[in-house]
């Protein structure tokens, strides 16, 4: 999980910070992240025969407040299966988004 963590703060998700904090953007992030996660799964890095066993994102009003949307944050839950500890580890990450 060593690899995950920084990962998900990666320039590749930099982006974020010059678009307008929308729902838009939100499936466009969870995306980003989804899509790294699964190269971690393709290369071993996490348990599960199916990606959907391996990793979930989710990215919308269920994971941020109004405030949070207010205030530019946007707000991911990011769930791995770790290969090690062999638990599976969620993990919540925040990025600033433009404001409006």
């Amino acid at each position: 999980m060593e690899a995950a963590t920084p990962a998900l703060r990666r320039p590749g998700t930099d982006w974020v910070a010059f678009e307008a904090n929308s729902e838009s953007i939100w499936k466009r992030l969870a995306a980003d992240v989804y899509a790294f996660l699964l190269g971690l799964w393709r290369d071993g890095g996490l348990q599960g025969m199916r990606p959907e066993e391996a990793s979930f994102v989710r990215c919308d009003h269920s994971t941020m407040t109004q405030d949070d949307i207010d205030n530019g944050r946007s707000v991911c839950l990011v769930g791995v299966a770790a290969v090690q500890p062999a638990e599976f580890v969620i993990f919540r990450v925040t990025r600033r988004i433009a404001s409006r």
